[in-house]
């Protein structure tokens, strides 16, 4: 797996969304994040987009099983809610949500969204997740369903996909 950063991505920022620098955030890998202030929240809900080079065979739930144990390494608890299938056969994907808990007793529910795209040199898979507080997540969820549908590869030509 090789973390890809210069892929020319485009997407839209939903309102109310700051895009931070994912080293500041703690999330070093990922291409993209943004957080949502909550007055008084515990914890910031954040949105990331991850981009991974993937020559390999693996299948999509392969891949979102990946992101899972990556995750459940750093918490101290974690548990799939729900898994679907998304896409078709050219471009499968995988959607999940998760519930976590943190070493210091927060609980978080984090959906997660793995799109494939073709590349030259294999396949692009994106990661995209939304974390927050469970009183936040349900109000989120369209504001995440928005940026993942406003998603798209451009290609170095100027043609958008």
């Amino acid at each position: 797996m090789t973390a890809v950063t210069t892929l020319p991505l485009g997407f839209d920022v939903p309102d109310g969304w700051t895009p931070v620098d994912p080293e500041r955030a703690g999330a070093a890998g990922a291409a993209f994040v943004a957080v949502r202030p909550t007055p008084g929240g515990e914890f910031t809900p954040n949105i990331t987009l991850g981009v991974q080079q993937r020559p390999d065979p693996a299948s999509i739930a392969e891949i979102a099983g990946e992101a899972v144990e990556r995750l459940g390494r750093a918490m101290a608890g974690l548990d799939v809610l729900s898994r679907r299938a998304v896409g078709g056969p050219a471009a499968p994907g995988m959607t999940q949500v998760l519930r976590l808990r943190t070493g210091e007793g927060f609980e978080l529910v984090q959906s997660q969204v793995h799109l494939t795209v073709p590349g030259p040199s294999g396949r692009l898979v994106l990661e995209l997740a939304c974390t927050a507080a469970p009183a936040d997540a349900r109000a989120l969820t369209g504001d995440f369903q928005r940026f993942v549908g406003s998603v798209h590869v451009r290609h170095t030509g100027g043609e958008e996909q």
